[in-house]
């Protein structure tokens, strides 16, 4: 017998899966509506030319990428960035700030570990406007953390700024080739994973030990307001990339747990300023629930340097392992044909399509199951309640409700069988 599986990598979302990024989703759309962040969904397909104006031809190796029928070089989307830019880049006529969001699933060919899939869902959110805005920018910091508090919980939120540690880089260190630079912020991206003389050894051609040990220390800045703005003092550095103003408008917005963290850069090469994630204080194993930042160079990748842009993006598969999120509370009601009469099948046919036709989830035994079966059936599903039917039901023009919940039962009119169940539903 053939054994058909998927590839490595791959998995099939379960129901049980599915419902639960569902609430994520249902959150999701919630928060964008509360700031007035328009959903679209960027093309699942892009030229390759367009993924690798994000990342570079370096990209093909993350990512699956094919030729179709026409010979054409095509690639899965592997984030909803690049295809939000392109289309907010191409809609001359939307005046900034332009707000769009995205909840979809994309494909990455990276090693699949705790949290992380080849194929997955992610939400994301942009804003197109101004280059340099600080009210922007912690806009899409209070998204993710109203998100996070709407799926029942509260992040650890951790700032940084791509552009006071390349300052740093310039100015103290005297370093100003872009590549050195760009190889340096790589490397304190992976300050919180390896050890500074593995990075070192990583980056010996470009950044030496001592430089290295230097950038390491200034990045140490971590904390509130108030210790970035003395650190910076120390160091004769001047904040005018706004992550002070950023940080203030937050607390405006009564965004809590944030502090300052300069060892957060982001590895995407794209990011021009302020950069943060979010994680869940009770699972650090998970990594980051989200991250995001300014990044206006895209945009101008794009054709569209009068863009500036700033955004966020969040796993679904994390969300969900994060705040244990399971299905909702079961509101649903089943039917149940006491015997096996042709006429009572029927007719709990008919209660329950009645059901559905007034909202209420409702489904009907056809398999001929036996009551006892039944009700244990349902209440292993969760099933609120059984509605039972049978030939005294019907001559009395009654119906009896079993509340699964507390064993109660009550008999009702069969009229008001809809008000009986709604007072509960």
């Amino acid at each position: 017998m053939v054994e058909f599986s998927l590839p490595r990598g791959l998995r099939d979302i379960s129901p049980d899966e599915s419902e639960a990024a569902e609430s994520v989703r249902s959150a999701f759309l919630d928060t964008c509506r509360l700031f007035e962040y328009k959903v679209m969904e960027p093309s699942s397909l892009e030229l390759i030319e367009t993924l690798e104006a994000k990342s570079g031809p370096s990209i093909r190796n993350e990512i699956y990428f094919f030729k179709d029928k026409s010979n054409r070089d095509l690639g899965l989307r592997f984030d909803l960035t690049v295809g939000i830019t392109r289309y907010a880049t191409s809609r001359r006529d939307l005046s900034p700030p332009i707000r769009l969001g995205s909840f979809a699933s994309m494909w990455r060919y990276e090693e699949p570990q705790y949290g992380r899939y080849r194929w997955f869902y992610q939400w994301d959110i942009e804003m197109f406007g101004p280059s340099k805005n600080a009210e922007a920018d912690a806009e899409v910091i209070e998204f993710s953390y109203s998100l996070f508090k709407r799926l029942g919980t509260k992040p650890s939120i951790s700032v940084g700024s791509r552009k006071i540690i390349e300052f740093f880089i310039r100015k103290k260190l005297k370093i100003e080739d872009e590549s050195r630079i760009l190889d340096a912020l790589r490397a304190v991206d992976k300050l919180s994973k390896k050890t500074l003389d593995e990075i070192a050894f990583e980056y010996k051609d470009s950044i030496s030990k001592k430089d290295l040990e230097a950038i390491s220390n200034f990045c140490k800045i971590k904390g509130d307001r108030r210790a970035l703005e003395k650190a910076l003092k120390d160091q004769g550095i001047e904040d005018d990339h706004g992550l002070l103003e950023i940080m203030d408008s937050l607390k405006s917005r009564n965004v809590q747990n944030t502090e300052i963290n300069l060892r957060i850069v982001r590895g995407i090469d794209y990011y021009t300023d302020m950069v943060f994630e979010a994680y869940d204080i009770e699972n650090p194993r998970l990594g980051s629930l989200c991250g995001g930042g300014r990044y206006n160079s895209l945009p101008a990748v794009y054709g569209r340097p009068d863009l500036g842009a700033t955004g966020v993006a969040g796993g679904v598969e994390r969300a969900v392992l994060a705040y244990k999120i399971s299905k909702n509370p079961s509101k649903k009601v089943f039917v149940a044909p006491i015997g096996k009469d042709s006429r009572i099948i029927r007719s709990a046919v008919e209660i329950a399509s009645r059901l559905r036709s007034s909202g209420i989830p409702a489904q009907s035994e056809i398999t001929e199951k036996s009551l006892r079966k039944i009700l244990e059936t349902q209440s292993d599903n969760k099933t609120l309640a059984v509605v039972l039917v049978g030939e005294k039901e019907l001559a009395q023009n009654t119906l009896k409700i079993k509340w699964l919940d507390s064993g109660e039962e009550v008999s009702v009119r069969a009229d008001d069988l809809d008000k009986a169940l709604a007072g509960r539903l």
